[in-house]
C-alpha cells in the first residue's frame, strides 16, 4: 500500500510535469496559486491543489467558483489593475491543472465570459538609434548581448545554454565575415538548430572572452558565453588581474533584467503614463522582432527567416553555408552592403 502511494503522482505533480521552460515554471503555479486562494484554500500549494482535485468532484461548485474568480478579475480590469492578458494567464494555469488531471470541463462555456484580450503585435520594434544609444551603455556585456540578439533573432531563454563552443567563425579569403551560432530552442523541448551573427556581433563577444582572460579566467569551449561582473582593482593594490577566475554564469532571466534596466540608464525609456501599461517596444524580445523586421525587409525567403529563427515546427528544411553562397536562396538586396548574401549583417552599419 505505501508503495503504491510513492508511486502514484499528486494532482501538483501532473500539473508540474507539464512545465517545460523555467519561466513557466515559475510562473503558472504562482498564477494557479491565485486561483486556490481566493476559493480559501489552505494549506501548502501541493495541499491546495489536491483540495481542488477533490473539489473538481463536483463541477457545479467548481464551475461556480471559477465564474466568481474571472469576474473579480474583470472589476480588477476595470479599475486598471490588470490587464485582459493577465486574466487569460491565470485561466491557463487552471486549464493545464484540469487537463493534466483528467479532470473534464466545459472550457467552451467559461470562454464566452472572458474579456477580450488586446493584440500587442503592433509593438514596434527598436529604432537604430536607440539600439546604438544602448550599445554606449558601460557595462561591455550589453553591447554584446544586444548585438548577438540582434543578428541571430534568439530568444533570451537560449543565453542559458550558451557557451564559447556555440559560436563557430566563419572566414572568407581570410577575413570573418560572419560566425554560425548554435541554439537551444527553448520553447520546445530544447532542440538545437542554428543561425548566423554578424562579424561585429562576433568581435564583440571576442573582446568579451579576451578580456575574461586578461583578468584570470581559464577561458575554454565550455565556458559560458556571459557571467556575472566581478571586482576590476585589487584595492591592496596592483590592477586586479587573476580576481576573475571564479565564474558565475549569468542566466537569462538576469540578463533580461540586465537589459530592461539598460533601456532605462541610457534615457530611452521613461516611466509610464498611469494610463499605459506597457512600452512601445518589448525589452529583449524587440531584438528578435527587430531581426524578423530587418530580414523582411532585405526581402529575404520567408522560409529561411523561419528556420533562422527556428519557427518552421512542422516542416523539415536545412540552411548550407559553403562555397558563395552561404545561405542557400538567400541574397541581399541592399546594394550598400558589401557582405553579399548576408543580408543580416549590414542593420547596425546601415539601418535600412
Amino acid at each position: 500500500m505505501e508503495k503504491e502511494e510513492l508511486l502514484t503522482l499528486s494532482p501538483y505533480d501532473n500539473f508540474v510535469y507539464a512545465l517545460k521552460a523555467e519561466v513557466s515554471k515559475r510562473q503558472y503555479p504562482r498564477k494557479l496559486e491565485m486561483f486556490l486562494s481566493f476559493i480559501g484554500l489552505e494549506g501548502t500549494i501541493q495541499e491546495k491543489c489536491s483540495k481542488l482535485f477533490q473539489l473538481c468532484e463536483n463541477k457545479e461548485l467548481f464551475q461556480s467558483y471559477l465564474i466568481r474568480f474571472i469576474n473579480f478579475q474583470k472589476e480588477r480590469i476595470n479599475h486598471k489593475d490588470i490587464s485582459e492578458e493577465t486574466v487569460k494567464n491565470y485561466v491557463k494555469a487552471i486549464k493545464l491543472f484540469c487537463s493534466m488531471n483528467d479532470i473534464a470541463f466545459n472550457w467552451k462555456k467559461i470562454s464566452k465570459g472572458m474579456p477580450p484580450g488586446k493584440s500587442y503585435s503592433d509593438d514596434r520594434v527598436p529604432t537604430v538609434d536607440e539600439i546604438q544609444r544602448l550599445l554606449q551603455h558601460p557595462d561591455r556585456r550589453i553591447k554584446s548581448i544586444a548585438l548577438v540578439m540582434i543578428s541571430s533573432g534568439i530568444r533570451v531563454g537560449s543565453w542559458d545554454f550558451l557557451q564559447w563552443k556555440h559560436i563557430v567563425p566563419i572566414e572568407r579569403n581570410g577575413n570573418i565575415i560572419a560566425a554560425k551560432i548554435i541554439v537551444k530552442n527553448t520553447k520546445i523541448n530544447n532542440r538545437s538548430y542554428y543561425s548566423f551573427i554578424t562579424p561585429e556581433a562576433y568581435y564583440s563577444l571576442k573582446d568579451w572572452m579576451d578580456f575574461r582572460k586578461l583578468h584570470g579566467e581559464d577561458i575554454t569551449e565550455e565556458s559560458w558565453l556571459m557571467r556575472d561582473t566581478w571586482q576590476k582593482i585589487d584595492r591592496r593594490g596592483g590592477n586586479g588581474i587573476g580576481l576573475a577566475k571564479y565564474p558565475k554564469k549569468m542566466g537569462s532571466l538576469s540578463i533580461k533584467n540586465m537589459i530592461y534596466d539598460a533601456w532605462k540608464i541610457q534615457g530611452i525609456r521613461t516611466i509610464l503614463s498611469p494610463d499605459k501599461k506597457r512600452h512601445e517596444f518589448k525589452s529583449t524580445h524587440g531584438f528578435r522582432k527587430f531581426f524578423e523586421t530587418k530580414s523582411q525587409k532585405a526581402k529575404m525567403n520567408h522560409n529561411n527567416i523561419k528556420i533562422l529563427m527556428d519557427k518552421l515546427l512542422y516542416k523539415k528544411a536545412t540552411l548550407t553555408f559553403s562555397g558563395n553562397e552561404p545561405v542557400s536562396g538567400v541574397k541581399c538586396h541592399n546594394k550598400r552592403c558589401c557582405y553579399g548574401p548576408l543580408p543580416w549583417v549590414c542593420y547596425i552599419s546601415w539601418g535600412d
